[in-house]
């Protein structure tokens, strides 16, 4: 501030030096130069100025390098399994469930002897001891129920038989017959004995066996008669008995026709 004072001051001293030698019809007097005074202190500090603008972003730094990757540790040592811990405390009893809605009905399944028989339709009938000496008639019957129509009847009766010759009295017949009736797809079921000496008496086992086929559903009567031989003329019926002192039994499995 105390500089540009003294400034404008030389200035002014220095147009009314040059000014007074212009005119030359005014009188002037010698010009006289007056020395300038001593500078002043200095001024007083001045308010700080605005802020100035921010600069411009400087340019990114250059990336650095990576660090080496460091050496892996050593690997520890498994530990020790730990001791079996103890049984927890048995539970309290849980609450009764519900009751169920009752099932349908079962379907009725055909009696069977056996569990096994009755996935392969086998039944059993036996007779101890049944001793029967009749000479003509039903010896034995066995009652089943037949499920199918395109099955046969597998038969097999186990017994002893005898036939004694008396005289021209010397033949003797058993066969296999259903509800009464001898079967006939494809033949009989039969077996004869013939005795040509006179009061032989010898109890034979035998085995009457054979499939029959074309047998109605339903209850059938699979049933041992005795009786005469083939040729009653020419072989006269003789002295019969049927399962003396022994176990007979019949078999029957029903069977698919083959």
């Amino acid at each position: 501030m105390m500089q540009t004072i003294l400034v404008c001051f030389n200035l002014l001293l220095l147009c009314a030096c040059l000014g007074a030698n212009a005119v030359p019809d005014i009188p002037t007097q010698p010009l006289q130069c007056v020395e300038r005074p001593a500078p002043g202190r200095d001024g007083r500090d001045g308010l700080p100025g605005a802020a100035g603008t921010d600069g411009r972003d400087g340019l990114p730094g250059a990336a650095g390098t990576g660090g080496r990757d460091g050496l892996p540790g050593a690997a520890g040592t498994d530990g020790r399994d730990g001791l079996p811990g103890r049984d927890g405390e048995k539970g309290l009893p849980g609450n009764m469930g519900a009751t169920g809605e009752k099932g349908n009905a079962g379907v009725r399944a055909a009696p069977a002897e056996c569990p096994a028989c009755a996935a392969r339709k086998i039944h059993q009938c036996t007779w101890d001891n049944a001793g029967d000496e009749k000479d003509s008639g039903l010896v034995h019957q066995c009652s089943i129920t037949k499920l199918r129509d395109d099955t046969g009847l597998h038969v097999r009766w186990i017994g002893s038989i005898r036939n004694i010759r008396t005289g021209a009295k010397l033949c003797s017949r058993w066969h296999i017959a259903f509800n009464g009736n001898e079967c006939g797809n494809p033949a009989r079921i039969d077996a004869q004995l013939y005795s040509s000496l006179e009061g032989l008496n010898i109890h034979r086992p035998s085995i009457l066996e054979g499939i029959c086929y074309g047998l109605s559903t339903g209850i059938v009567n699979v049933q041992l008669y005795v009786g005469d031989c083939r040729n009653p003329a020419q072989h006269p019926h003789g002295d019969s008995y049927t399962s003396w002192d022994s176990v007979s039994r019949m078999i029957i499995e029903e069977i698919p026709l083959a």
